[in-house]
């Protein structure tokens, strides 16, 4: 069973999101994989690099993965990114697993602030030599293709289901390399209440993203 550890704050701990990265490992590979969750809300990853918590989860946990999420709004830049990234990852290879840097979206009102999460998340696992999991490239794909989709909370910043959907397969495909996922059955999406020409559309996105 593959142990899936996630770092961050409310943009991971929102809808469950480990949870539904679990779920697609369960349809798509037919395997049970146990997710965990460091998060707190508004915290960073210099702040998780802190906490005696962590230390003793990446170095004794026996994760196959780490997912890396950093605060978003406001985001502290590409040189906190990579600083609090460069605290956590000695560990994380010495234990053995794999990084995987979480890229976030811009707020629903600050739609032109995407590119400075873009470019940061991409440097720094161009650099760091990570997965990467581009929540945010395919995010913008959608809001440009389809305006009316529901992928922000009524906050405006978080993430409503279809959004943490669209986050969980980003993260999904960037641990399993897969370039793209048939539709699964709709009662999946109905339990959710997810529409299913959406989702269609998240997967398309992600494919073409991540191909």
């Amino acid at each position: 069973m593959k142990k899936l550890l996630f770092i961050g704050n409310s943009h991971t701990y929102v809808n469950a999101l480990p949870h539904l990265v679990a779920e697609l490992f369960r349809i798509y590979e037919n395997e049970e994989v146990m997710p965990v969750m460091l998060t707190q809300g508004g915290v960073t990853l210099r702040w998780h690099s802190d906490q005696d918590q962590t230390a003793f989860n990446i170095r004794y946990g026996k994760y196959d993965y780490v997912v890396m999420q950093q605060a978003t709004h406001p985001f502290d830049g590409a040189e906190c990114l990579l600083r609090g990234a460069q605290m956590l990852l000695p560990l994380i290879r010495q234990s053995g697993a794999e990084p995987v840097m979480y890229m976030t979206w811009a707020a629903k009102a600050r739609p032109e602030d995407q590119k400075e999460l873009t470019d940061a998340f991409t440097m720094v696992a161009e650099k760091e030599n990570t997965l990467l999991a581009p929540a945010g490239v395919i995010w913008e794909k959608m809001l440009k293709a389809h305006p009316e989709a529901p992928l922000f909370a009524a906050d405006g910043a978080h993430a409503g289901m279809l959004g943490s959907y669209l986050a969980a397969v980003s993260i999904f495909m960037a641990m399993t390399g897969k370039k793209e996922l048939s539709f699964i059955d709709d009662s999946f999406y109905a339990e959710k209440e997810l529409d299913t020409d959406l989702c269609k559309e998240v997967h398309r996105l992600a494919s073409e993203t991540m191909a």
